[in-house]
């Protein structure tokens, strides 16, 4: 491993300005483009031009763009000429020309609303050729911008594509009245929904699959989202929620209607070679049918990531519906992800500060509580599981608190073997992703698992929280460490969690300094020492260096999202970068990640 690939990050990096691979070099001569394109720019980041949105700095996906390094102006540059006329673009020095665009660019980005960056590309041929290669890097469309979207990138447009990196679909639903905002849809409106999600995602591919490797050799990120312009961000959480458990979000998912549509292909939709990565983020209201994600992926040969963020279902009898769905569609995904990132989102709860400090004292020792141990043979992990009826009796989870499945967790987990990156949160239970761990090992079982290629792991368990006794914890934590043993290149493993009242997290990583073991937590916590003596051969077999064991870090509890974008190592994995500043708060806004993808 690279000390590039996965060094902590210690200082603020700069803000992105050019797509990935694209660097500002200025020819000595102008380059010839078709006016007819910088027609077809945007008046500015965020207006319609030729029906296509292009969205703001702020909106883009900042996976798909790397920084090149902030720029200023030189403080003093002396430019001679032979005569008294003015000095003309071309005849600057190539690198006065360079710091002046690329300040300009990083202007227009930052103050979109102040400086129109399509602006920029009319002042000459060589301005258009790069600010075009920023501006179309990410674009948002909805149907009707389907066909503009088409001629800008066809065969007089084709150079374009190379520049193209996130394209971010808006699958638009009828509109309804407001008296039905908390009415969940008819079956007849259900129907129409489905027909609108399969027409524009099956134009969109249409003309994608025409798309070379060749044009794109990046590959794109396709991001999907539902929404109908009624549709509001107050109520597709909790209170949209109807007293009686009716919602207009929820009680529907929406699916392909191919029969209705009458579109015919592979899987219902044409293979589509130049799509790598796919996302449903937080920023979709609605909930997409698992089988409608198996059918996208399922056209995407080249695919190597995805990421799925819906929203927990306020109904346990709904979640447990879908999460047995998910865990039925999850073995059929493309053998060729290398990355998964599953994150059930939730809603910030509304936490009362002098409740949170008396909840976190009393919490105190985590040793203060020992009721929840359970001696039972068939269950070796010493917990209550969430779906026995014996831990319904005992507690009483807040409802904003994740839920999870065993089924779908022994899924991903058996999953997992053949990835390189994966992150599961609130979906599942690191108790049961190492469940095998935890038994007692005998001749007649079976062999253990093995992950030849697992680089980061991260997870969450409700396990983790200030009224679990220390043993249950170092239990969780031992077993982690057997598992790592059967990953021979890991280099990240984050157990997490974070609720109404605590935060916490366990992590082992690696980078060019060597291995460390850290716990941090808004309550202490002693890591026993046979899990020490377990992660250290972990790194001496593995790594071959000793492992430095960092003293337990208390911290403040936050807030869950707080939590999430503060105090996460591996949170590139675990969320993506839009979701993560959609959570952040203008005084908190979202960190430089600890840990970085490649």
């Amino acid at each position: 491993m690279s000390s590039s690939e996965e060094a902590f990050s210690s200082s603020s990096p700069s803000p992105p300005i050019f797509p990935e691979g694209q660097n500002l070099t200025i020819p000595t001569t102008p380059t010839t483009t078709t006016t007819a394109a910088t027609a077809s720019l945007p008046s500015d980041n965020t207006s319609r031009s030729s029906g296509l949105m292009y969205p703001a700095a702020e909106d883009r996906d900042t996976e798909t763009l790397t920084a090149t390094g902030p720029a200023s102006p030189p403080a003093s540059s002396a430019v001679s000429a032979d005569n008294d006329d003015m000095v003309g673009w071309h005849s600057l020095p190539a690198e006065l020309r360079s710091h002046i665009l690329r300040y300009a660019i990083k202007a227009a980005q930052q103050k979109p609303k102040s400086h129109q960056l399509s602006a920029l590309a009319v002042v000459c041929h060589e301005w258009q050729e790069l600010v075009e290669a920023v501006n179309f890097a990410s674009l948002k469309l909805v149907s009707a911008d389907l066909s503009d979207f088409d001629s800008l990138f066809n065969t007089n447009g084709r150079r374009r594509r190379a520049w193209l990196r996130h394209i971010w679909l808006k699958v638009e639903l009828p509109k309804y009245g407001r008296k039905k905002n908390l009415v969940p849809e008819t079956d007849e409106e259900q129907q129409t929904n489905d027909i609108h999600f399969t027409t524009d995602i099956q134009s969109l591919f249409e003309l994608l699959a025409r798309w070379s490797v060749e044009d794109c050799p990046q590959g794109l990120e396709f991001e999907l989202s539902a929404r109908s312009p009624s549709d509001t961000q107050k109520l597709a959480g909790a209170l949209g929620v109807t007293e009686e458990g009716d919602s207009r979000y929820f009680d529907s998912h929406i699916d392909f209607a191919f029969l209705d549509t009458q579109w015919m292909g592979h899987h219902g939709l044409p293979m589509v070679d130049v799509i790598t990565k796919f996302a449903v983020l937080r920023r979709c209201w609605r909930n997409i049918d698992p089988n409608a994600i198996l059918t996208i992926v399922s056209s995407l040969p080249r695919i190597t990531e995805l990421r799925y963020e819906p929203f927990q279902q306020f109904d346990d009898g709904a979640q447990e519906v879908l999460d047995m769905d998910r865990a039925r569609m999850i073995p059929f995904w493309p053998k060729t992800l290398k990355r998964i990132s599953l994150f059930e989102h939730f809603d910030q709860a509304e936490e009362d500060l002098e409740d949170e400090k008396a909840q976190n004292g009393a919490g105190g020792d985590s040793d203060a509580s020992s009721d929840l141990i359970i001696n039972d043979p068939e269950d070796d992990d010493g917990f209550v599981d969430e779906d026995d009826d014996e831990a319904d009796e005992e507690s009483d989870p807040n409802e904003t608190e994740p839920r999870t499945c065993a089924a779908l967790a022994l899924t991903v987990a058996r999953r997992s073997i053949e990835l390189e990156e994966l992150s599961v949160a609130f979906m599942c239970d690191a108790r049961h992703f190492f469940q095998p761990f935890f038994e007692v090992r005998t001749p007649r079982q079976p062999d253990l698992p093995l992950w030849p290629t697992l680089r980061w792991l991260s997870l969450t368990s409700s396990a983790l929280h200030y009224d679990t006794t220390s043993t249950q914890l170092n239990n969780l934590f031992l077993a982690s460490a057997k598992a790592a043993r059967r990953m021979p290149a890991l280099r990240a493993m984050e157990i997490f969690n974070t609720c109404k009242h605590c935060s916490g997290a366990f992590r082992y990583l690696v980078d060019a300094s060597g291995a460390r073991l850290e716990w941090e937590g808004s309550w202490h916590v002693d890591v026993a020492d046979n899990v020490e003596r377990s992660w250290r051969e972990v790194a001496r077999t593995h790594v071959g260096c000793d492992l430095v064991v960092a003293m337990p870090r208390r911290i403040p509890h936050k807030g869950m999202f707080h939590f999430v974008n503060h105090h996460l190592a591996t949170r590139d994995l675990v969320v993506h970068g839009i979701s993560a500043n959609e959570m952040a708060t203008r005084k908190s806004p979202v960190p430089p990640p600890r840990l970085r993808l490649r």
